[in-house]
């Protein structure tokens, strides 16, 4: 690919981002510095989704490099000028690329999740929790032990579940954002997540230790 040279010099502060729009016409001019700004604005989203898809952090660091490989042949080819900044956004035409990626890789390898490297992106941190999700089993999960039942309750999902859930809790996008990600409608979202969280809090039910045991750690 010939770069362009417009834009070049310095990278764009944060305070002078393009809107979705203007980014996609400086990406059909193969505007190397648009493509960085690209990458440096919406790189760890993307990994964090497939880290949360794919239960690795080798697979979601390959994926997510070729999510932006698939970008910049899509800006030598032309195809990036089929994005519409109408029907939806970067960041989830991105996730979009990743979702069908992690889905390959899930038929391609039949992997079994690695529940440590969720639980090494998750250290330290609080889990996200969207507004209006309310889970009292969620509120318990302070412990490294705790944790790992979620995060083992949410690897076990169906993957249709755990894309709604990933992105709306973890990621709090809302069900309109989901919706154009995912291409279904806001209704399916919502029965999705509805599942999702009933099938996470009946997990941690069986999983969780009975009172007894918790006086006595």
């Amino acid at each position: 690919m010939r770069w362009s040279n417009s834009g070049r010099g310095t990278r764009e502060s944060k305070g002078s981002s393009k809107t979705d729009a203007q980014m996609i016409e400086c990406l059909k001019r193969q505007d190397e510095h648009a493509f960085l700004a690209l990458y440096d604005q919406h790189r760890i989203p993307v990994y964090r989704f497939l880290m949360y898809m794919t239960g690795s952090t080798t697979t979601a660091e390959e994926l997510t490099q070729e999510v932006f490989i698939r970008i910049l042949d899509a800006m030598s080819s032309g195809a990036i000028g089929q994005f519409d900044s109408n029907k939806g956004t970067l960041e989830g035409y991105l996730l979009g690329i990743a979702r069908n990626l992690s889905r390959e890789e899930r038929r391609k390898t039949h992997r079994l999740v690695s529940l440590d490297d969720i639980l090494d992106l998750a250290e330290g941190s609080q889990l996200p929790v969207q507004n209006g999700m309310t889970w009292d089993a969620a509120q318990r999960l302070i412990e490294h032990a705790e944790l790992a039942l979620l995060y083992r309750a949410i690897l076990g999902l169906p993957e249709h579940y755990r894309e709604v859930l990933v992105l709306c809790s973890l990621q709090e996008k809302s069900y309109q954002e989901a919706a154009l990600i995912l291409r279904c409608s806001e209704g399916t979202i919502a029965s999705r997540m509805n599942r999702a969280k009933a099938l996470i809090s009946a997990k941690l039910r069986r999983s969780a230790p009975d009172e007894a045991n918790l006086n006595a750690i």
